[in-house]
């Protein structure tokens, strides 16, 4: 089910998270740096009251008295003496210079605790993530759910981390200062704050949003055309062959560099439409301007016996409605941010909204140790978007048999294995242990004796012991050390700078594949499963893993029944039955030397995986 971009970041994001718990902090280091900021633009204004000298005449506001109770003047007094100028400017600049400090310093303290929410945020979304993979991975035949969800988990939960910062910033921030800078002019002069913004600055901020709009359009419309122009270039130069062929050389160029010119015009047209367009909105943008400025500047320029506004009081009415178009602007980008972030968030919240394929029934029961026979009957399984990769299949498996399992989709192998730990659920048909459906059994206890043995990435980030044991410490190092001998990674392992203690992963020793798929085993052994899913590794193994495998098969074998997802055909020919899947059923059982001589099918298998010259390029022929 699809999700809408515009409830998306609002349902990873609500409403609650930007007003309550640690988002009050990051609000309250906002208004503080808003407040901080306007006392500096205050000081600013007495230190130029204490630069002009005090003149009386003009109209006591609140903002008026302020700067004069800040610059020290009297009224009469004019500019001071001379012993009282310097002390009292220096006063000043030392405040504002400390004023100023502290504002980008609560500023800076907003934005890390901002982050920190925006982090808390992107955690709890990750956390789901990895949650519903935990449900939907292991049936992930091939990698492409995994893919998915790790561009979904990094790159996307990262571009919510940061709108959701922008968000919370600019819902705290900017509509503080916007409320604080209304304010602030209307206690300047609030019938000239009223001119300046009823028109001029509603049409100037409408100018501002219109010409962003109008570039995004733009660079939009550039893109498109520069897509247009390259597949066009493409297809030219995958022509070049049959232009040469036919002797359509010239043809073929002109055409060519007719293509590059009409790109170049509709570009040059576009480019002309837009500069015209921008010029006239920034010409706009500068009369508007100026026309508020001219409103200012005329109460401030008339006789002073007349004049209504000082120098410092417009100063603080200008930079107030300066400052209320810069938070209503950054406000207005809050659906663009939205929007942007809902893209990825819709991507996340499809995949959280999935149904996972394999859950627990309701009063399963608890499974018993596989003791007669594993039966597939009349399984049918297909993946996403995918052709089935099982049709009806029916497989009888006796306990205690080493059986190779093998087919020329790799995904049809993989799925008969994954079925039996219910990784993934058939869609018709069922899977019994000594009779017993698995759907009908605990997760548990099925997984405790049906282990699964990764052929690539067996090593979680931990010490090999964790690694050996994962998850059960009961035993320890006694049984670790046991399982490892077994399998023959003692040796290595204990060669290693810590020994069974020594970090694996990021961070740690990094080991070979043959090296971790003995890690894989002795995992696998530690647990002592009554039947055991061996995938062996696609890469090359190291010739000490290949000498010891033998061995270890065979400790391996001893007593349980074992099922291989083989890539080496020394594994097949031990097998005692070997089980070819194709389109969706079993097409061959038997011994590998009787399949090889009785089935054509086994005998490409075995060509496709095996031949030494398979691999050989052929060498492409001239038509």
């Amino acid at each position: 089910m699809s999700v809408r971009r515009d409830d998306a970041f609002q349902r990873a994001v609500s409403r609650r998270d930007l007003l309550q718990g640690p988002a009050i902090v990051c609000h309250l280091l906002s208004a503080a740096s808003v407040l901080l900021a306007t006392a500096t633009l205050l000081n600013v204004a007495a230190l130029l009251e204490t630069w002009l000298g005090h003149v009386d005449g003009f109209e006591p506001s609140v903002i008026r008295r302020t700067i004069v109770l800040l610059s020290g003047s009297g009224s009469g007094s004019g500019s001071g003496t001379g012993s009282e100028f310097l002390p009292r400017s220096v006063s000043l600049l030392l405040l504002g210079t400390l004023l100023w400090i502290l504002h980008r310093f609560t500023a800076h303290l907003a934005e890390t605790s901002a982050h920190s929410v925006a982090r808390g945020i992107g955690d709890r979304i990750r956390s789901a993530l990895f949650r519903q993979h935990q449900r939907i991975g292991p049936g992930d035949v091939d990698g492409r759910s995994t893919a998915s969800v790790y561009q979904r988990t990094t790159a996307d939960v990262s571009r919510i981390i940061e709108a959701t910062a922008d968000t919370l910033l600019r819902h705290g921030r900017d509509t503080l200062a916007a409320a604080l800078c209304l304010v602030l002019a209307l206690l300047v002069d609030p019938v000239l704050a009223l001119q300046c913004l009823l028109l001029p600055a509603a049409l100037l901020a409408w100018l501002v949003v219109r010409d962003r709009a109008a570039r995004q359009r733009h660079l939009q419309a550039l893109s498109e055309e520069t897509e247009l122009a390259d597949d066009q270039i493409g297809e030219s130069l995958s022509h070049v062959r049959l232009a040469c062929g036919y002797g359509a050389e010239g043809q073929a160029g002109d055409q060519f560099a007719s293509a590059q010119a009409h790109g170049n015009r509709l570009a040059a047209v576009r480019l002309r439409r837009h500069a015209l367009g921008q010029t006239i909105r920034q010409g706009l943008t500068a009369i508007t301007a100026s026309v508020i400025l001219f409103l200012v500047s005329r109460r401030v320029l008339l006789d002073p016996t007349s004049a209504s506004l000082d120098l410092p009081s417009a100063m603080v009415l200008l930079a107030s409605i300066a400052g209320l178009l810069r938070a209503l602007d950054r406000r207005g980008e809050l659906p663009l941010i939205a929007e942007r972030a809902g893209v990825a968030a819709a991507g996340i919240y499809e995949y959280l909204d999935l149904v996972p394929p394999v859950s627990q029934a309701v009063g399963a029961r608890f499974l018993q140790p596989l003791a007669d026979e594993v039966r597939f009957e009349a399984v049918t399984w297909q993946p996403t978007d995918n052709a089935p990769a099982m049709k009806g299949l029916d497989l009888e498996i006796p306990a205690g048999e080493t059986t190779a399992l093998l087919s020329v989709d790799p995904r049809e192998a993989r799925g008969v294995a994954w079925l039996l730990a219910r990784f993934i659920d058939p869609h018709d048909g069922r899977v019994l242990i000594d009779g017993q459906d698995i759907a009908t059994g605990t997760l548990e206890s099925l997984r405790a004796e049906v282990l699964v043995v990764a052929g690539e990435g067996g090593c979680f980030r931990g010490s090999v012991l964790e690694n050996i044991c994962c998850g059960r410490p009961e035993g320890g190092l006694n049984r670790a050390t046991e399982a490892a001998k077994a399998v023959h990674a003692h040796h290595f392992i204990s060669k290693l700078p810590q020994g069974y203690e020594t970090l694996l992963g990021e961070g740690g020793v990094e080991l070979d594949a043959g090296q971790a798929y003995r890690i894989g085993l002795a995992r696998a052994l530690a647990r002592d499963p009554a039947l055991l899913v061996i995938e062996e590794p696609g890469t090359a193994l190291d010739a000490d893993t290949k000498s010891l495998l033998g061995d270890t098969y065979d400790r391996l074998i001893s007593g349980r029944t074992v099922i291989f997802l083989p890539t080496r055909l020394s594994t097949v020919r031990r097998a005692d039955r070997v089980v070819l899947v194709h389109d969706g059923q079993v097409a061959e059982t038997g011994r590998h030397e009787d399949l090889v001589r009785n089935s054509d099918l086994y005998r490409h298998w075995e060509y496709t995986r095996f031949n030494a010259f398979q691999a050989v390029p052929v060498a492409s022929s001239h038509s």
